[in-house]
């Protein structure tokens, strides 16, 4: 791993450690898709300029808000569904999907 690598790892996890942050990685597509239209059903708000998800997306990025909390959900064809937000949220939201939650990416 090279210096800049390095750094750029760093800097991400103190960011991480910062504001608390969790991710949940590897999500395969009908599950993020799933767990975003659920969350807009339970009353979390999308951005306007939303453009729907499909399965050939190379890369797409929403964020879901509602009070103080966002999450921010981005699809890769590479690395599938993501999802960073606050530790309270995406603890339970990672036990609910049966998949881990990390303090930084990995």
């Amino acid at each position: 791993m090279g210096l800049l690598s390095k750094l750029k790892r760093s800097w991400t996890e103190r960011k991480f450690k910062k504001h608390d942050w969790r991710i949940i990685q590897s999500i395969p597509f009908n599950t993020f898709e799933e767990t975003i239209a659920s969350h807009v059903d339970d009353g979390w708000e999308i951005e306007e300029d939303y453009l729907p998800l499909k399965v050939s997306t190379k890369k797409w990025k929403c964020e879901l808000k509602k009070g103080t909390s966002i999450l921010v959900c981005t699809w890769s064809s590479e690395h599938q569904g993501q999802i960073v937000g606050p530790e309270r949220v995406v603890t339970g939201l990672a036990s609910s999907l049966n998949l881990p939650a990390f303090n930084s990416p990995q």
